[in-house]
Order: C-alpha cells, then structure tokens, then sequence
C-alpha cells in the first residue's frame, strides 16, 4: 500500500515533511467544518477555545483566525500581518494541489485534431456564457457510466437521474467488452486518464467499481477520478479507495451536517488529507454556489434557501466529449453549456448511438467526429451567431455582447467587409456559400478572405452550432435479423 508521500511523488509533487501532515491535516479538518457548519460558523467566535473543543477540532483557533475572523484576514491582505508559519505551510501545500489540478487540465489533449479543434470551441463558447473561473472547467474527452440511475437521489443532482437500476456487473463477458471500449476510445481519441466511472450515478452503487477502475487504470495509464456520496456505507470499501488514490483523485460530496459528522468519526484527519471533502447541504458555504440546473430548476424555494437572489448560472457539466452507458449499451456526444429550458442540465447533446457489441464503437465514433466536429463550417451551413451572444452594428464593424465579455471586430484595410459580414451573419438568411457570393458583389471581397473570416468567428465559439433537441440524432439496434455490430440511424426532426 501506498504511503501518502509515495501518492505525492507519484504526481510529481512534494509530500509535506513528516512532522507537517498531522498539523496540515488538522487545519482542512477545521476548513471542512468551518465550511460545512453554519452552527460552527455562528459559534466560533463567541468563545474559540470552547467551540472549538467541542466540534472536535484540534488546531488553536488564534493560529486560523484568518480563516474565520474576515479583519484578522484583511490585515493579513494589506500585509500588515502574517499568517502563523504553519498556516503558510499548509496554504503553500493547498496551492500546489490546485496548480497540479489546472495542469492536468491544461494536459487534456484530444489526438484527434478535429477532436481537439471542436473541444476548444466548445471551451471559448462556454466561458461566454458562464465566464471563468480559477478552477478550470476540465472538458474532459469521455466518462463511463457503469449503473443505470443512482440510489443516493440528491434534490438538486443537474443530471437527473431515475432510481437505481441495473447495474453492469464484472463478468466474464462484461470485462471483455469494458476492455475493448476502453480500447477503442484510446485508439481513436487518445488516452483519457482524467475521465470518470460515472457521471449520473454513484460509483459506490456498483459493487465490482474498483475492478472497473483497475482495467482503466491499465488502458489509459491512471486511475479516474471518483466522487461518491455513499462513502459511509461501506467504510473498509471507502479505506481501500483512500488508500489508492492520488492528490485530485477522489471526492466525497456532504450531503448533511450529519454525514460529515460520519465521515470525521470514521476516518482520521491524516487519512483524509488528498481528499475534497465538499459539502453540498444547506447553510454549507459551498452550497451557496449550487447551480440551478436540473432537479434544482424543479425546486426554486428548495434552490433559494440555499442561494439566495438571482440564481447562479453556470454548467455542472465537465464533459466535452463522449458518455459511454454500459448498462444500456449507449454512447452520447455532449459538451457544456449554461442550463436554460432548451438544456436544463446544462448540457448540449449532439447525438446518442446504442452499440450491439464493441466492434460497433470505433466505427459509431468515427461517424460522430465526422459529421460534429468538421475543422470549418460547410458551404450549406446556415450562417447565425450563437443564440446566448447579442450583436450591435457598429461605424465600420460590429459588437459581440455576452454575459461576461465584450468584443470587437472591425474594419481593417485587410479586412474592410467585416462589418458587413457580422450584418449578414446577424441576419441567419444566408448560408457560407451565399454569404461569399454576397460579399464578392457587394464589397468585392475575395472569397478565400471571406472564409479565412468565417474560420476564424468559428474557431472562436461565436457561429451557431447548437443542436436542437428535436433534431438530435440517434443510432439505434436494428432487428436480430440483421448482422451483428449493424446499427441504423434515425433522424430527430421525423
């Protein structure tokens, strides 16, 4: 078994020094609760000491009170004072977790270019909508479901989920298949080691989900990433995961305040030091950050005891790429967006294939980077900046307005007919073919400039691309009639 300083080097980062991983763990002991605990919070600074002891923390409260007394964190702000050396320690170690987190981020590189070229649209489209963050949306390339639905049930899950269901178990001929789709999306869109095992579901409701993750593991080269709410079910199964699990590996999401009181009576703070432990319950500070898409959109005034006034816009979604159901044999093509009515989870979904049997994925793939991830926009397609972006003509040129950015484009002496172009974009009357034609009469643009124009507005996220959800496209089985690994597509519109 792994021991905490081996997990760091494994990641290529620096263990704290031995005598610093008590005290470190002891100080994201008390952040959990500060975080989690609104009785916590309304206490502590009445009698710190006292409170302290009694919700079981073990750091000195005057050595955190930056992190709970908002003037002691000012001072320290302006630098008139400092935090206590082992503070500064610990808040060294957390920063290099974040910075290892936005690096393996950054890593995530589709080795498909037209994989790659459609996932950074997809990232500038979204931080239109929703901007950015200091935690990067990660867009990963793919995750697997290994369930089909979830027992845990949380009121604001963004994926809405039913009940738990079947369960893709590991037999024989499951693992055989598990291999070579985890084969094929290697072979086609890369290695994926930051995917995840589940995405509507809890990991913890599949019993062989550490089988699972093991043949990942030797397919693309790490374990996923898991996030579980059960992690008190079964607390030698939770031990076990901890034990395997890198820094940015795993999560347990807090439902109550009673759970997190589970969670520290079973497992010892040193234990819990690479773990996120997010509390998602009402009064948590993090859970005034809920956002209000799927269940949550069900329940405004559930919503608006958790987050008050205007509600959050942002996607929970982190998938730019592929959703591989085992259960029901079903592979999705999905990328973020804000959640509205049209996508109350937050997520658009381009196309949805069931597959007979692997030898069905690599082709079922293929046809959908073919046919959503072309590197520019074909002459037939309808010319329309996307839905979320307002345009206002401006003297030689145009704006772009979203929610968080403003831009730009104007005329150049390289580039006079760009105005004109944002015009006739605005107007959604005119395909890539005809909008040329009308540049070259008008402005006498030469077509291959026009283009080069219109590669670059797509290259950025500002063309319309959204599918409609009546037009999604769907594969489904054909009869047993017919050769195995066959698959018919249906059109969304019919």
């Amino acid at each position: 078994m792994q021991t905490l300083a081996d997990r760091m080097w494994t990641a290529r980062l620096t263990p704290p020094a031995p005598e610093d991983v008590t005290p470190f763990a002891s100080l994201k002991r008390f952040r959990e609760r500060w975080n989690a605990d609104a009785d916590f919070r309304a206490s502590l600074p009445s009698d710190p000491p006292r409170i302290a002891s009694l919700f079981g923390i073990t750091v000195d409260p005057e050595e955190v009170r930056p992190f709970w007394d908002p003037r002691t964190r000012e001072t320290i702000q302006r630098g008139e004072a400092q935090y206590a050396s082992v503070v500064k320690r610990f808040l060294d170690f957390t920063d290099q977790l974040g910075r290892h987190r936005n690096d393996v981020v950054r890593s995530i590189q589709p080795a498909d270019s037209r994989f790659a070229q459609w996932r950074t649209r997809q990232i500038y489209r979204l931080n239109l909508e929703v901007g950015t963050s200091l935690s990067q949306n990660p867009h990963i390339l793919a995750s697997f479901e290994l369930s089909r639905g979830c027992s845990v049930g949380c009121w604001f899950c963004s994926v809405s989920p039913p009940k738990l269901g079947d369960v893709f178990r590991y037999t024989p001929e499951n693992a055989r298949l598990w291999r070579d789709v985890l084969e094929s999306v290697r072979d086609i869109i890369g290695p994926a080691p930051t995917s995840i095992c589940y995405y509507g579901t809890d990991p913890f409701d599949n019993p062989d989900y550490e089988r699972f993750t093991q043949d990942f593991s030797e397919v693309h080269g790490q374990m996923p990433y898991t996030s579980t709410a059960l992690p008190v079910r079964d607390l030698e199964r939770t031990r076990r995961l901890i034990a395997g699990s890198g820094p940015n590996q795993l999560r347990f999401s807090v439902l109550s305040v009673g759970m997190l009181n589970k969670i520290h009576a079973a497992f010892t703070p040193e234990e819990l030091l690479l773990v996120d432990v997010s509390p998602r319950n009402e009064g948590s500070v993090e859970g005034q950050q809920m956002n209000f898409a799927g269940r949550a959109r069900e329940d405004v005034k559930k919503y608006q005891r958790y987050h008050a006034g205007e509600p959050l816009i942002n996607t929970p979604s982190c998938r730019s790429g592929f959703m591989f159901n085992l259960v029901d044999r079903l592979i999705r093509l999905s990328s973020p967006c804000a959640p509205d009515d049209r996508w109350p989870n937050g997520e658009r979904v381009y196309e949805e294939a069931h597959f007979h049997d692997a030898r069905d994925v690599p082709r079922i793939l293929e046809d959908m980077i073919a046919r959503h991830m072309a590197a520019e926009p074909s002459e037939q397609t309808t010319l329309r900046f996307e839905r979320r972006l307002q345009y206002e003509p401006a003297v030689q040129g145009f704006y772009l307005d979203s929610r968080y950015l403003r831009q730009r484009f104007e005329d150049t002496p390289e580039m006079p007919f760009r105005g004109k172009l944002g015009a006739l974009i605005h107007s959604g009357r005119h395909t890539v073919s005809q909008g040329i034609k009308i540049l070259a009469a008008d402005c006498g643009a030469q077509p291959e400039a026009v283009r080069g124009e219109l590669n670059h507005l797509f290259g950025l996220g500002l063309l319309d691309g959204e599918p409609l959800p009546s037009q999604i496209d769907v594969i489904v089985p054909l009869s047993a009639a017919r050769s195995p690994g066959e698959s018919a597509r249906r059109g969304g519109a019919g």
